[in-house]
């Protein structure tokens, strides 16, 4: 409910056979019978607000909320809300005209009737809440309505209007719509904060009009539609990230996307394999301790656009662990927001000792192998010559069991020929050869 004070000066002869509440001030009660023509305000009867020396205010509830059939606000007629104030208008209009001014605060108005901004009305939503069903709100040329950081409902049951002029700088900041019918938006408007929209509600920007959310969109974008332009905020409705080997896949989708410049990957090791340091190591070789996020790649975003997007990145690794994958999304004007933290354990093998082909063979000058062992253990990786020297030592030292670990060998200051790697674990060994062609 709402709740309503204020002061009303002479009437014009036209109006004196209607019945109008009269208000009585900053001063005094409203819930006091004496303070109104007849007794609290209710549903049934009007009210205006003209020019008054102490300006008129809806008070917080006590007894009863403030409520009246419809309001207008004179010329030159303020109406204000006190902290917590609620009004609900009932009736078939709401009307601010030439200089007159509606100052909401934090307050609440409930309208169920038309709202109508005339030239040089002015509405100031400060951080107030308006709600509204079954409205048609129409905003005319030369009228004023100040957002702040308010929220805007619409949660009738039926068809909505919003009526924008062409010349007119219109925009809401939170706007929340839960009506079963559809709000048709006639001009131009952009939604600075956060927009939702139930299921169940629908959007119709008509032709000519345009509709823009700058910030989170929540709902389905497939109800908004028309013949008119729709601007909504990159909408992110998936994102996974699985593991084939050593590789972690990454896949996202987007519903919509405004202003998209890209994606910049960001990738954090949660830990790695796990690693009994007190027999292989010092505690310098523990690897289970997560890492700080850092960028490791970018995917080009789609700009601006309406239909659904997908997106594929592949990273490549070389040690087996634990990871966590975030996208960071960034706009041209450098505005950029973080998406949820997806993980994967990349690396997993069979508890087997294996020694991989190396890959590329031949090969000029690197090549890759991998391996696995089937229980933790100290793991010992060399090449040598065709003679049988000692080349390189590629790795000596821990490694967990069902693991793969991929090594890379440099053959650069080598000549041709044929080479030789092993593993060795425990008192187990497996040899297999590689061939450098310069």
């Amino acid at each position: 409910g709402f709740l309503l004070v204020g002061l009303l000066f002479a009437l014009p002869l036209e109006s004196i056979s209607q019945t109008y509440t009269q208000w009585q001030g900053t001063t005094t009660n409203w819930w006091t019978g004496t303070n109104w023509d007849n007794g609290v305000p209710n549903s049934t009867k009007n009210t205006r607000i003209n020019k008054t020396n102490d300006d008129p205010y809806v008070p917080v509830p006590s007894s009863d909320t403030a409520r009246t059939s419809d309001l207008e606000i004179l010329s030159n007629g303020i109406l204000r809300f006190a902290s917590g104030g609620i009004l609900v208008v009932q009736g078939a209009l709401l009307k601010i005209q030439p200089n007159g001014k509606i100052f909401l605060g934090d307050g609440t108005i409930i309208s169920r009737s038309n709202l109508q901004f005339f030239s040089n009305g002015s509405f100031y939503a400060d951080s107030g809440t308006l709600e509204f069903s079954g409205v048609t709100w129409e905003n005319k040329a030369g009228s004023t309505f100040d957002a702040g950081s308010s929220t805007v409902i619409f949660n009738g049951t039926g068809s909505q209007t919003l009526i924008i002029n062409d010349t007119s700088s219109f925009s809401f900041n939170n706007l929340i719509i839960t009506t079963s019918g559809t709000i048709t938006i006639n001009g131009s408007l952009t939604v600075t904060g956060d927009c939702s929209l139930a299921t169940g509600s629908s959007i119709n920007v008509a032709s000519g009009g345009s509709f823009t959310v700058e910030g989170e969109f929540q709902g389905d974008p497939n109800s908004v539609g028309g013949a008119g332009n729709t601007s909504l905020p990159v909408q992110l409705t998936s994102f996974t990230v699985s593991s084939n080997r050593l590789d972690a896949s990454l896949h996202w989708t987007t519903a919509t996307e405004l202003s998209n410049y890209g994606f910049e990957i960001e990738r954090r090791r949660i830990s790695q394999i796990p690693t009994d340091t007190h027999r292989f190591g010092s505690e310098n070789d523990a690897v289970g301790s997560a890492t700080s996020w850092s960028q490791i790649a970018f995917v080009q975003g789609s700009g601006t656009s309406s239909s659904p997007k997908e997106y594929f990145f592949v990273d490549k690794l070389t040690t087996p662990g634990r990871y966590a994958y975030r996208l960071r999304q960034v706009d041209f004007d450098g505005t950029f927001a973080y998406s949820f933290a997806a993980e994967a354990e990349v690396g997993i093998a069979p508890n087997e000792l294996i020694l991989g082909s190396n890959y590329p063979n031949p090969f000029n000058p690197t090549t890759n192998i991998e391996f696995t062992l089937p229980e933790p253990g100290r793991a010992v990786l060399q090449v040598f010559n065709m003679i049988g020297q000692h080349v390189a030592t590629l790795f000596d030292g821990p490694a967990d069991g069902g693991r793969i670990y991929q090594v890379a060998f440099s053959a650069s200051s080598l000549p041709t020929g044929l080479y030789f790697y092993r593993l060795e674990y425990g008192n187990q060994s497996v040899v297999k050869r590689m061939m450098l062609v310069k």
